[in-house]
């Protein structure tokens, strides 16, 4: 399973020929170079990954604004900019920022970049996609913002909860899983995406993981004849609970409500996975946990013995203090 999960990150950090960056400068995912001279000190971050990103470097008091999307506690006081894909200008602009972070394209993204250009913004395009990209911005970031030595102790971070995810369930058979991107049209996960590298690091493998594209178009045919082990449903403000062998997620009755869904067999036998939306979508720091929580999901008995050897210990502790 390390052996896997080592290969997916080798496989996700493979790009074609790059142009050589500038000495004092790095590149964003448009080509567009930022010097590094001067540390940027007001940034407004559009990208919500990228956001816990920041936070998690010690860049939290230097964002001015955040999107709907970032509920994370240092940031409660900030004023709501936008959404992450249809930002306004004069509201950006009004916040005197030196660094804005948003996706170069989608929504109205690359109309916004050329009005922000107009105004004498500088802007940062981010569309991570990988494991890899997310390393790479974050080390991006940290050049930009003057904090390097926290950027690369995060990404060593990140890479030692995925590999200890992945670790914790070597030896054990991956679960086969279906995530649903969207339902209609059914919508998933291919090959080398953040999300692919949290499957194996998970114990799991994705059932198209032979398809193009990282959010690939399928038939529910498709999916019936591929018979996955489980269907795993992001959730919007579901979190992360702890669940018990035999309890019923609570999406489960929403799939088998449909005749189609209901002739996948992981349907109809009760093996649905609802996860934290935000955890699962988001290529950031907190990809080791989404790893961990989805493997506790898939191999309950294991997972459910672990957390009782943690909280028997966790007892015995608290009994020995004085």
């Amino acid at each position: 399973m390390k052996r896997l999960f080592t290969t997916v990150l080798l496989l996700a950090g493979c790009a074609p020929d790059a142009a050589p960056v500038p000495a004092g400068s790095v590149t964003d995912d448009t080509g567009r170079l930022h010097g590094t001279d001067t540390p940027r000190g007001r940034i407004i971050s559009l990208v919500p990954g990228v956001t816990e990103t920041l936070v998690a470097i010690g860049a939290a008091e230097r964002l001015v604004a955040r999107t709907q999307y970032d509920e994370q506690p240092e940031l409660a006081s900030l004023p709501i900019v936008s959404g992450a894909l249809e930002p306004s200008v004069e509201a950006l602009a009004g916040l005197t920022p030196d660094l804005v972070v948003m996706w170069p394209s989608g929504g109205d993204g690359a109309a916004v970049g050329g009005r922000l250009d107009k105004v004498g913004i500088d802007w940062y395009g981010a569309a991570p996609q990988t494991v890899a990209d997310f390393e790479r911005h974050a080390r991006n970031l940290g050049r930009l913002l003057d904090l390097q030595h926290r950027a690369d102790s995060l990404i060593a971070a990140v890479r030692f909860d995925l590999d200890e995810a992945a670790q914790r369930w070597s030896g054990r058979t991956p679960a086969r899983v279906f995530y649903v991107v969207q339902m209609e049209p059914p919508m998933t996960v291919g090959p080398g995406t953040f999300l692919d590298s949290i499957f194996v690091a998970g114990g799991a493998v994705n059932v198209f993981a032979d398809i193009e594209g990282n959010w690939p178009l399928v038939s529910l045919e498709q999916v019936v004849w591929r018979q996955p082990d489980y269907v795993v449903v992001p959730v919007a403000g579901y979190g992360t609970p702890r669940f018990l062998p035999g309890y019923r997620d609570p999406s489960l009755d929403r799939l088998a409500s449909s005749p189609a869904w209901s002739a996948l067999s992981a349907v109809a036998e009760g093996r649905v996975v609802s996860v934290d939306a935000s955890l699962f979508g988001r290529p950031g720091p907190r990809m080791g946990e989404a790893a961990e929580y989805l493997s506790h999901r898939l191999h309950e008995a294991l997972g459910t013995a672990l957390l009782r050897t943690r909280e028997v210990a966790a007892f015995s502790a608290r009994r020995a203090l004085p």
